[in-house]
């Protein structure tokens, strides 16, 4: 007898909700080989990693804080994904985000009043809109790969962030350090949770999931997507595709433009060079994790949260490496890939 994998008639739909719960028990059984091949207790391991957050509800606290970058990312991606535009700038469009929509603190530090954190949260979606359009552009114009000039603008987008907060924005009472000026009270989110981080920018991406669900599920331009799935369909509906690729890089480039800026005028505080962390790859791993369902994005960015807190528990508490955590992303990403091969294939067995 020897496996074979058999095309199913359609696609699982059980397989397709089960596939992300194997790729978690896959990929922690694994990073438990890891950590048992590296010399460390895998029991021990597994505490740090994701039981130790949740024991305390200051660790609670910090896995929303790191999730809610990761949903609205996510979410954004979601679309963008379904409609089958590879938008792999994330990264550059959270950049974007959080440099325009810092332009007001920076240049007018003095300005006050309830308006001024609307606005900032406003520019810095605008941000990431813009920053989307041009590989929209691009692709409709020239017809270049959205895949290769997304990720490429992310670096540009770095880069950029790098010479702002090593010059002209650099904070002359920062000692030499990069970074602006700190957010004033007036464009600062409040906090909702006293005596951590949790913000109101928290709470905006449990709700930002939920409107894209809404928006995919009920609007003219859900339907697109869903009919986007076919190349011919989309073509017999007459539906643009042009259209198609501008409203979806402009609404995930708008939300992983708000992230930034949610970042920057929450935990962080100030625009600094290491605002990215590489959320916006991560939000990749999060959408797919989500098998690019909406209302699965929530879940997921607290589970990849969930990662990026453990590994630094477990680099504090066992002196595992600060990679960690993009170990365990990469493994989970694999191990999605792996089982969503199941949604559209059964294993059988054969005789040779």
């Amino acid at each position: 007898m020897s496996p074979v994998l058999e095309r199913r008639p359609q696609s699982s739909t059980v397989m397709r909700v089960i596939a992300p719960v194997i790729a978690a028990l896959a990929a922690t059984l694994i990073t438990l080989v890891l950590l048992a091949l590296s010399g460390k207790a895998p029991m021990e391991g597994f505490y740090a990693l994701f039981l130790a957050p949740l024991a305390t509800p200051s660790g609670w606290a910090q896995v929303l804080v790191k999730s809610a970058p990761l949903a609205l990312i996510g979410a954004g991606l979601v679309v963008a994904f379904r409609a089958r535009v590879w938008n792999i700038g994330a990264q550059g469009q959270y950049i974007a985000g959080a440099v325009a929509g810092s332009v007001l603190v920076i240049y007018r530090p003095e300005i006050t009043g309830g308006w001024v954190l609307p606005v900032i949260l406003l520019l810095g979606a605008v941000g990431g809109m813009v920053y989307a359009a041009v590989p929209a552009w691009l692709a409709i114009r020239f017809n270049a790969n959205v895949i290769l000039s997304t990720l490429m603008l992310d670096y540009v987008a770095l880069a950029g962030l790098h010479y702002l907060t090593f010059g002209p924005w650099r904070n002359p009472a920062n000692f030499g350090f990069p970074g602006s000026v700190s957010f004033p009270a007036s464009a600062s989110l409040p906090l909702l949770w006293p005596g951590t981080q949790v913000d109101l920018g928290v709470l905006l991406a449990f709700f930002a999931p939920l409107l894209v669900w809404g928006l995919l599920r009920f609007s003219l331009f859900g339907y697109q997507v869903r009919v986007s799935l076919s190349e011919a369909a989309s073509v017999y509906a007459g539906f643009s595709r042009a259209r198609m690729v501008w409203q979806s890089l402009l609404l995930s480039g708008g939300l992983a433009g708000l992230a930034g800026i949610l970042q920057v005028a929450g935990p962080i505080g100030q625009l600094q060079t290491d605002i990215s962390s590489d959320l916006g790859f991560a939000g990749i791993i999060v959408a797919y994790l989500a098998q690019l369902n909406p209302l699965g994005v929530m879940p997921a960015a607290l589970l990849v949260g969930l990662f990026y807190v453990g590994s630094a528990n477990a680099q504090i508490t066992l002196g595992l490496s600060a990679a960690l955590g993009e170990l365990l992303q990469g493994i989970l990403l694999l191990a999605l890939l792996a089982a969503n091969v199941l949604v559209h294939y059964r294993l059988r067995w054969r005789q040779a």
